[in-house]
């Protein structure tokens, strides 16, 4: 699980977000509303950390987010593996940028962006795990949110796959607990889509 530290609870937005930042920022925002997800963070980027195991140092890839406007002397960031006192995290993963160029346009770029789900089902509802794992009901309401409340935004998006299979939720990703984040209560999933927006006029 992940370690308790003094930003884990800090959620950031960006300031005067563009383009992809922009995309992420409406969707983090709108995936926000649904009850169970308690800390919706904003894109992760990819550090290695290197470890001495049993079995001998190793190296391990974690998702973290930048952290500013901390008091700290270094820039701060904050590690994104599942925890067990979060109800509902989530956290976004883009990819290349594509986009086809055209000379004195305001080009459309496409971008695939993964959004990364993790979830505590006991704190969710307690009764209802002792029943089943109820992972699909979020998907399902996860989906909907996406598929039915973004129509006003000023970009699109096309969701291409949903996929709850663990190595492939982290596949950017070496971490060191892995097999424990789809073990219940904890439960993962992942979002892929494309987002297609149009470049920002601000060079």
């Amino acid at each position: 699980m992940a370690k308790l530290t003094k930003n884990r609870d800090k959620v950031f937005v960006p300031f005067n977000p563009i383009e992809l930042d922009a995309c992420v920022e409406s969707l983090r925002t709108l995936l926000a509303e649904l009850s169970w997800v308690s800390h919706p963070f904003h894109l992760a980027q990819r550090f290695y950390e290197k470890t001495d195991t049993v079995e001998g140092p190793k190296v391990f890839y974690y998702p973290e987010t930048y952290i500013p406007e901390t008091t700290d002397t270094n820039y701060s960031y904050h590690k994104l593996t599942p925890d067990d006192g979060y109800t509902g995290m989530i956290f976004f993963v883009a990819g290349v940028e594509k986009n086809n160029y055209t000379a004195n346009q305001y080009n459309y770029l496409t971008i695939p962006v993964a959004i990364i789900f993790s979830v505590n089902l006991e704190l969710i509802n307690k009764e209802k795990l002792k029943k089943s794992l109820f992972t699909q009901e979020l998907i399902s309401e996860a989906r909907h949110k996406l598929t039915h409340g973004g129509l006003g935004f000023s970009f699109q998006y096309k969701l291409k796959s949903v996929t709850r299979d663990l190595k492939e939720v982290y596949k950017e990703f070496i971490l060191d607990d892995l097999k424990q984040y789809n073990r219940a209560p904890l439960q993962c999933f992942r979002f892929e889509l494309d987002v297609i927006v149009q470049e920002s006029c601000t060079p």
